[in-house]
Parts: C-alpha cells; sequence; structure tokens
C-alpha cells in the first residue's frame, strides 16, 4: 500500500491522478477529507489526519510499504518532513519518495532549500530505501500573471537575467507515479525539468505569443515586490523565503537545467511552456 500526503495540493492531486490513470490502490492522507471526496469516490483510501500529529500518521502509515511525502513551504517544513520520515521508517515502510527540489544545494541561505537538505539527510540516513524527486521551477508558479500580462502587457518579476527550465507539476505527478510503479529507482536522486531554458524576457514573449499581444518583462525591485505580494502570502517568513530564492536564481546562484531525465523516467516529452499556458490561459 501507498500512503501519499497532499493531495488536495497541485503536485500530490496530479500524482494522485496519474496513480489513478495506472490503476494503482492507494491511500491518502488529508486535514480535511470533504476537500479530496472527489478522491474518495474514485477509490482512493482518504484518512483524516495532520503531519504535525504523530498518532493520526502513525494509523495512516499501518501497512503500508511506501510512502510519498509532498509538503508545501512554511516556517514548519523542516520539522514536519523528518518526523514524516522518522515515523515511516519505525512503522515499516520500504520505499519513501520524497519531493524535493534542484535548489537544494550547499550552500544556499534560502530557508525552503535547506530544509529540503535536512529532509534529504534523514531520509539517506533513515534506514528506508529512497527517491528523490527534484523538479525544477514549476510553470504553476508563472500562470498567476497571465492576468497582469493581458491586462498591463507585463510581469513584473525580481529574477534579473535568471533561467529557469520551467515544469509542469502536472508532469511531476507522473513522474512520482512512474518511480512507484517501477524499478530501477531506489537511491536515485532526480533532477529533470521542462523542455526548454528560459529568461523571463523568453517567458514573457511566450505569455505575449498565447495572448496575442506584446508582453514585456519588468525586472522589479525585489523589496518593492515583497511588499506587493506579502498580504497574500501565509506570513512573514513565506515572502522572505521567496526573496531569498529569488534573488538566488536572479544572481545564478541556482540557475535552470535543462535535462532529459524525464523523457527517460516517463517515456514521453514533458509539457512546454507554451503549450501549458494554451490550456491554462
Amino acid at each position: 500500500m501507498i500512503l501519499l500526503t497532499g493531495i488536495t495540493g497541485k503536485t500530490g492531486g496530479a500524482t494522485a491522478n496519474a496513480l489513478l490513470e495506472k490503476g494503482v490502490k492507494f491511500r491518502a492522507l488529508a486535514r480535511d477529507p470533504a476537500k479530496a471526496a472527489d478522491y474518495a469516490t474514485k477509490g482512493v483510501e482518504i484518512v483524516k489526519g495532520d503531519l504535525g500529529d504523530s498518532a493520526s500518521v502513525e494509523a495512516a502509515l499501518e501497512g503500508c510499504d511506501q510512502a510519498v511525502l509532498i509538503l508545501p513551504n512554511s516556517k514548519e517544513q523542516e520539522e514536519l518532513e523528518v518526523s514524516f520520515i522518522n515515523a515511516a521508517a519505525k512503522s515499516g515502510v520500504k520505499h519513501f519518495v520524497k519531493l524535493s527540489s534542484p535548489e537544494a544545494v550547499r550552500g544556499t541561505t534560502s530557508p525552503t532549500p535547506l530544509a529540503h537538505i535536512a529532509a534529504e539527510d534523514a531520509l539517506k540516513e533513515s534506514g528506508m530505501d529512497w527517491t528523490l524527486v527534484r523538479p525544477n521551477f514549476f510553470m504553476q508558479n508563472i500562470i498567476g500573471y497571465g492576468a497582469a500580462a493581458k491586462e498591463t502587457g507585463k510581469i513584473s518579476l525580481p529574477l534579473g537575467k535568471g533561467t529557469v527550465a520551467l515544469t509542469d507539476s502536472n508532469d511531476a505527478g507522473a513522474f512520482i507515479a512512474e518511480v512507484l510503479t517501477t524499478d530501477g529507482h531506489i537511491g536515485k536522486s532526480y533532477d529533470f525539468s521542462g523542455p526548454e531554458l528560459m529568461n523571463f524576457d523568453q517567458v514573457a514573449q511566450c505569455f505575449g505569443e498565447v495572448l496575442g499581444r506584446d508582453v514585456v518583462y519588468d525586472d522589479c525591485d525585489p523589496a518593492e515586490y515583497q511588499k506587493r505580494v506579502r498580504p497574500f502570502l501565509s506570513s512573514d517568513w513565506h515572502s522572505d523565503s521567496i526573496a531569498i530564492l529569488f534573488s538566488e536564481i536572479a544572481d545564478g546562484t541556482t540557475p535552470g537545467e535543462v535535462n532529459n531525465v524525464f523523457k527517460q523516467v516517463v517515456g514521453r516529452e514533458p509539457m512546454s511552456f507554451k503549450d501549458f499556458l494554451q490550456q491554462n490561459l
């Protein structure tokens, strides 16, 4: 049995859909089962629980030989991920798959990659077989700028001349499902990407091509950007974390990198950014 976390999020939901397409039975941990009710109607066993509640985690893990950790970024991320890894090892899970990030490289100062590094280290020391799935910058993080691009003809982000290899979270879900259901992935750390390396002038141009109007990239002031987005984020920690991560993309500390790992594992080409925009704008 597989235990999946994060089923009500984008990547967790994509993983669930990919597993369902493969006809795989699995269990999902959800804080609010009502939000996962649609999956329950499709045969997914939904268990009410929270990674911060050790009793519910232990109950959800009972009888599982595989576990998938997909957790949104937060101040508590490292603590929750390490705790879940330890609980999975104690429960007898054989194969543990963690969603991580290629930005999780030693030397980073960004809190989110640092949390991933700590969890990766704990997983490697846990005694379980493990696989790390590390997709590049998600396309879903950019789609929200489509409305501004359409209205104003620009996208404003403090990313300088930084580059990203934008990746569809649905492709990440397909990748995780493949890792769970085929052999040869134990002890592998998979950094993978979409099919193209782009700077944000090119991202803006792609928006323009799909929207049918000129769109330019506004390399805005980082402090002003952080002030503008703060009301839409959960905490100062979250806005500070994004600011540091964006600065490391802008200065080239964590550049995007295109590879063919996705095709090698899943057997098809990953989603292009233009195709993604055409499907979602």
